[in-house]
């Protein structure tokens, strides 16, 4: 055998090496290498959710009435009726272990949802309609 034909046996074999390694174990090593942290607070995860049916990339504050209340608005997409946001925003709650209390539709501006947070703290969801 010459040197070259030795050099890309071994060449050959390391890659399929390098391919086991990755293939056997990169996924965990990947997804811990990010940097990104995983997001927990539950109103971070229901405004990521909510913002698929809803015109921006997230909530509005809103002044509150009451000083122990969480106001938060979005503006509804023209394409999603009334009646569909209101079924995805009680299921979205739901899931991610929210307290819905009770919606309230205003005249003239949209759904207004009442609930709590999973730490039990008052919570209003304002969703526009942006076609009235």
């Amino acid at each position: 055998m010459k040197w070259s034909e030795i050099g890309l046996i071994l060449l050959a074999l390391a890659a399929v090496a390098g391919l086991f390694s990755v293939v056997a174990g990169g996924h965990e090593n990947v997804e811990n290498q990010d940097g990104i942290p995983e997001v927990t607070d539950p109103l971070l995860l229901i405004e990521r959710d909510i913002a698929v049916i809803c015109c921006g990339s997230g909530f509005r504050n809103v002044p509150s009435a009451s000083a122990d209340t969480i106001v938060k608005s979005m503006d509804l997409l023209d394409s999603i009726s009334m009646h569909q946001a209101n079924l995805y925003v009680t299921r979205t709650l739901r899931s991610h272990g929210f307290d819905h209390v009770v919606t309230y539709i205003v005249p003239g501006r949209g759904l207004s949802f009442l609930c709590h947070t999973p730490d039990e703290e008052p919570l209003r969801f304002e969703l526009n309609d942006t076609s009235l």
